[in-house]
């Protein structure tokens, strides 16, 4: 799943940004979240590092779009930037940022679906490293990015993934050391989440992607510390 953040004031364009991603992403058969932000510097309180893909939109009150990307790259140095603006004279300023691409306002629609195709290759060729499941006799690459979490069941590993699910006969340690990314963390001894894919924090217990897991009690605190690195903040705001 891509994580897209949508930095615009004007609530039309927002609405308008939503309706061309849902066509771009249905024709790529992919997926998305989106969150909408109407001042840059509230997204800037919620920016490290959550998002693969920012849309700013320059003009905006307080902050500008402008000067919320150069604080953004301060903080991730990998999502791609674009700029979708009425403010094309600026376009000159994406340098700064490494943004990828301006989209002028009013937002052409087969323009837009053009370059955001563009920004999803590049997302992908990042996020989509892959591993290799071995099912039986035959071997399957999964891109880390579709890999939902993953769970012990006896001396198989089952990899929940956005595609389905695998069954491995391995270990959790041997699963863990071959997908080595940071964003994975064990909520109890039987799962490794993606934690991408976290949608909620409960007390006892973290919904990721629907669906509800039990957090043990020796593994909470290093869950809660790894996903508040994940998200830039602290553990006390994961509650809800």
């Amino acid at each position: 799943m891509i994580r897209i953040a949508i930095v615009e004031d004007n609530p039309k364009d927002r609405a308008l940004t939503r309706e061309y991603l849902d066509c771009v992403f249905e024709q790529e058969s992919a997926s998305y979240s989106a969150d909408d932000f109407e001042k840059a510097e509230t997204f800037l309180l919620k920016a490290n590092p959550v998002y693969d893909i920012v849309l700013f939109d320059i003009d905006m009150p307080g902050m500008s779009g402008l000067e919320a990307a150069k604080k953004f790259r301060e903080i991730d140095r990998h999502a791609v930037i674009m700029f979708v603006t009425n403010m094309a004279q600026y376009a000159i300023h994406g340098y700064e940022v490494e943004a990828l691409d301006f989209i002028v306002k009013p937002v052409n629609k087969y323009d837009f679906i053009m370059k955001m195709r563009r920004a999803i290759s590049r997302t992908a060729k990042r996020l989509d490293d892959a591993v290799e499941i071995k099912i039986g006799r035959d071997i399957r690459s999964v891109g880390i990015s579709q890999i939902r979490y993953l769970e012990v069941s006896g001396h198989y590993v089952v990899w929940h993934t956005v595609s389905g699910d695998y069954v491995e006969y391995d270990t959790l340690i041997n699963a863990e050391k071959k997908i080595g990314r940071s964003f994975f963390a064990r909520c109890n001894r039987c799962y490794l989440v993606n934690l991408k894919y976290v949608e909620q924090i409960k007390r006892d217990s973290v919904v990721v992607d629907g669906v509800e897991l039990s957090i043990s009690r020796p593994q909470k605190k290093e869950f809660l510390a790894a996903y508040s690195r994940f998200i830039g903040g602290g553990g006390d705001k994961c509650f809800h």
